[in-house]
């Protein structure tokens, strides 16, 4: 049993959105085999009340609260330094010394470091040489900004984010250099980390979803309901239901009115558009996605941004739904279309993907049973935690080389 110290950029349980849910189960994976000592930092949304699970997996927890999310004035020093300095502003918000403290000291007993999310390894000049150091690669990081970049609607925003693309790909390939090992979720993440640095350790360990708690429906769905889950604080989803709201879903309602459209997640804020708004059901946030998922005869993904693999996509599969997304809102898991799912990438596309399954309850119920049985053959979890143990076991097994240098904690990466 090896002693594995993880970092992880906010409380993994209970997991709400899809980075905890992978951040959980991954986790859960190395806890099962060795003993796992989580530093976490804590946002102002957790529910570390509700963390029992997480402290009974992990041999130690401990918590530390965003120096952005706590004060203006942490959260103004961190972007005046990624707009002004080579610091990315997504790795300056971490920036947290009492991390920094605990991390040094006790990654000097420790096997093998393992950060979970890309700005968190800015901290890895605090592990000891001979040390291993892994990363948990939930997307790569600068194409994904660099598409925001360019749809984002708002001029200041876009131009913001336009100058923090090369510099997240710096820090990108430094970390892929730095790493001893990196998971990518997708085949297509893994390229993109090798196009970074073609000798990149990659590993791909790919999401996956509980068969067991996420099971088809035994009754008939709403013929005219469509859904899709996620939370519209992350960019993607949010620019994904605008552009759904805004080009498609007039057009499903132009042929086929009685459509209802459920967006269920967190939607604060979120503006439906006033001629599609008496057909739009906001759930906002539930404690069991499933009834909801189960009453829509059709799962939309419209996405247009993103990487890594949906966690979503492969809930609705283990559901047993009838799914319509675009090419990006199920890259890296191997549904095909007109088979498992339908795809389409423009306005037109999409809704007549949508009103083709609305009319035809068999070609909904059949879709929906390719895609469950895509996820009992690839999407376990339980079959991706023996792949991601088996990832981790040159590294825990033998000799440990040096590890290679990167730049030290911030100072140093803006010299």
């Amino acid at each position: 049993m090896a002693r594995i110290l993880a970092v992880t950029s906010r409380l993994p349980f209970p997991p709400r959105e899809g980075h905890q849910l992978r951040a959980w189960h991954v986790l859960r994976a190395l806890a099962s085999k060795h003993e796992v000592t989580l530093l976490s930092f804590q946002r102002n949304d957790d529910l570390p009340a509700e963390a029992a699970p997480l402290h009974a997996a992990m041999a130690r927890v401990e918590t530390f609260r965003i120096p952005a999310e706590r004060s203006r004035s942490a959260l103004a020093r961190a972007v005046l330094r990624g707009t002004f300095t080579p610091t990315p502003f997504l790795v300056a918000k971490y920036d947290s010394d009492a991390l920094r403290e605990r991390l040094t000291a006790l990654a000097r007993d420790a096997d093998l470091v393992h950060f979970d999310m890309l700005p968190l390894i800015a901290h890895a000049d605090c592990v000891p040489e001979g040390v291993p150091i892994t990363l948990n690669a939930h997307n790569v990081e600068h194409r994904l900004l660099a598409t925001r970049s360019r749809i984002e609607p708002r001029l200041w925003a876009r131009r913001f984010l336009a100058g923090q693309v090369g510099k997240l790909e710096t820090f990108e390939r430094q970390a892929c250099e730095r790493a001893d090992a990196v998971l990518a979720c997708s085949d297509v993440d893994a390229q993109g980390l090798r196009e970074l640095v073609p000798d990149c350790n990659v590993h791909v360990v790919a999401n996956g979803v509980d068969l067991e708690e996420n099971r088809p429906a035994a009754h008939a769905p709403d013929e005219d309901r469509l859904v899709f889950v996620g939370q519209m604080g992350w960019f993607p989803n949010r620019d994904g239901v605008e552009w759904f709201l805004s080009d498609v879903f007039p057009r499903i309602l132009a042929r086929r009115p009685a459509t209802r459209f459920e967006l269920v997640g967190k939607a604060e804020g979120f503006e439906v558009p006033e001629n599609v708004r008496a057909n739009v059901d906001l759930a906002g946030f539930v404690d069991d996605l499933r009834p909801h998922v189960h009453d829509a005869s059709v799962y939309v993904v419209p996405l247009r941004a993103g990487s890594g693999t949906r966690l979503k996509v492969l809930e609705a599969m283990a559901l047993g739904k009838a799914i319509v997304t675009t090419t990006i809102g199920s890259e890296g898991i191997a549904l095909q279309h007109d088979r498992s799912a339908m795809f389409a990438d423009d306005a037109e596309a999409f809704a007549s993907a949508v009103l083709g399954l609305l009319a035809s309850p068999t070609r909904t119920t059949e879709l929906g049973i390719e895609a469950r049985c895509l996820a009992e053959d690839e999407y376990g979890w339980e079959a991706i935690g023996t792949r991601l143990l088996r990832a981790y076991e040159p590294l825990l097994g033998g000799r440990v080389q040096p590890v290679r240098s990167m730049p030290g904690h911030f100072g140093a990466i803006e010299a």
